[in-house]
């Protein structure tokens, strides 16, 4: 009999809520507040992503919150009870302290459960980029590869994801703390727009900035172009939030130079968003390393 694993991973991976449904892999739903009302996000199905957003423009200040060690032992443990070994694809260390809130959970409730084994990967990629992983993961999965062997590939492959992206306002992530205030004072005047990358640590940088939404736009294609390693194997997320005008421009622009396996064109969830801010454009892809 081979093994019996279960392979989970948690919203802030925005993988498409139909992958999800068609492989019923568990997740964990992340938590957001708007307003006095507090949310977990479930991948989009009962989600207003331009009501999100347009709140946030109008001056709403959405808040997120660190789910505590004891949600993912409560979360963990039916599949435990039942036999089963966990594999967690995660949120990149270096942007949240889920990682580190699993990994107390995880030797917590090893001591009730110490012949079960519950793997935590860290894919160092935020939003789509862990989602694209975990993806991956899933299909091979299905096709029968064993926990070490998708752990292994996870691992070998995360420095390929490339996120590459545009905000309007670096205060969303400052306020937030992703970026440092002196990264934040840049770009909140004359249309000048930051581009971000994450690093090779999993965090955010701040690549430079660009003046115009137009520009960005062919910035974003030139590095998909630059940096998307056999489009015709890979799938190409464009991402926005509420500014599904200009990511249809982006993928007409992509398209004219490369043909991908796939475009997903997808709003930002509400979880990223909070950090994110209305505005933000940004192509996540497989391709060349990370720098």
């Amino acid at each position: 009999m081979g093994q019996d694993f279960i392979l989970m991973f948690d919203s802030n991976s925005e993988l498409p809520l139909e992958i999800q449904e068609k492989y019923q892999a568990p997740f964990v739903r992340m938590p957001y507040v708007l307003g006095d009302q507090e949310y977990t996000y479930d991948l989009g199905k009962n989600t207003d992503f331009k009501a999100f957003y347009a709140a946030e423009r109008s001056g709403a200040m959405p808040k997120t919150m660190m789910l505590p060690p004891q949600h993912y032992e409560d979360f963990w443990r039916p599949y435990l009870e039942a036999g089963q070994d966990i594999l967690f694809v995660m949120f990149s260390s270096g942007l949240s302290g889920a990682y580190d809130c699993a990994t107390m959970a995880r030797e917590s409730i090893l001591k009730e459960f110490p012949q079960r084994t519950i793997k935590l990967v860290d894919t160092l990629s935020i939003s789509v980029g862990c989602g694209l992983l975990v993806y991956g993961a899933l299909q091979k999965k299905e096709a029968g590869a064993s926990m070490e062997e998708i752990e292994k590939w996870v691992l070998e492959n995360r420095m390929r994801v490339n996120h590459i992206f545009s905000v309007d306002d670096l205060n969303f992530l400052r306020r937030g703390g992703r970026v440092s205030s002196a990264t934040a004072v840049v770009g909140t005047l004359l249309d000048v727009k930051p581009v971000l990358m994450v690093d090779r640590q999993g965090k955010l940088v701040n690549t430079g900035k660009i003046k115009g939404r137009k520009k960005v736009i062919r910035y974003l294609a030139d590095q998909v172009v630059e940096r998307m390693t056999e489009p015709e194997k890979n799938i190409l997320v464009i991402l926005h939030a509420d500014q599904e005008e200009a990511a249809k421009q982006l993928e007409q622009l992509v398209l004219e130079k490369c043909q991908p396996k796939e475009v997903w064109l997808r709003y930002v969830g509400p979880v990223i968003g909070t950090h994110a801010g209305p505005g933000t454009l940004a192509v996540v892809f497989m391709g060349k390393e990370r720098v």
